[in-house]
């Protein structure tokens, strides 16, 4: 019997699904755009069930612990992060802000970013992503 065929509609398959990954920088400028459009079910498919993200002491209301950085472990603690960051008082900033990012790995970025640029309420800060297989597994958010 000869194999040849179908090993070779295999591989081409295989092959079409790895050229489809997305990098990791891509990843992170998919849930950039997200973000700014503000819609949170795109932002959380993104992030993998076991995603962990840490945030700066309070961000998210009814932190716990109270002091020091907030860390949310998997997707449901992730959620409520983005459900902050994506409401009313803070959509604003989001939606404004300019972002650079800057491959630092092969699995990480830096997103560097500014919110009102130039303005009174100007903050800026980076954002440290592990990206694998096209999820977000880890993000830090540091204010500078």
């Amino acid at each position: 019997m000869d194999f040849r065929l179908p090993f070779a509609t295999l591989l081409s398959l295989c092959l079409a699904g790895a050229a489809q990954a997305a990098t990791p920088a891509e990843v992170v400028a998919r849930h950039v755009e997200s973000m700014k459009a503000g819609k949170l079910q795109p932002i959380m498919d993104d992030y993998s069930a076991d995603t962990v993200v840490v945030t700066p002491q309070g961000l998210v209301a009814d932190q716990a612990p109270a002091k020091g950085p907030g860390i949310y472990s998997g997707q449901a603690q992730a959620r409520r992060v983005f459900t902050t960051l994506t409401d009313k008082d803070h959509h604003p900033g989001i939606k404004a802000m300019e972002t650079t990012i800057e491959p630092a790995g092969p699995d990480s970025v830096i997103l560097h970013w500014v919110q009102f640029k130039g303005q009174p309420q100007q903050v800026s800060g980076k954002d440290a992503f592990i990206v694998r297989d096209d999820k977000i597994v880890f993000q830090a958010i540091f204010v500078d």
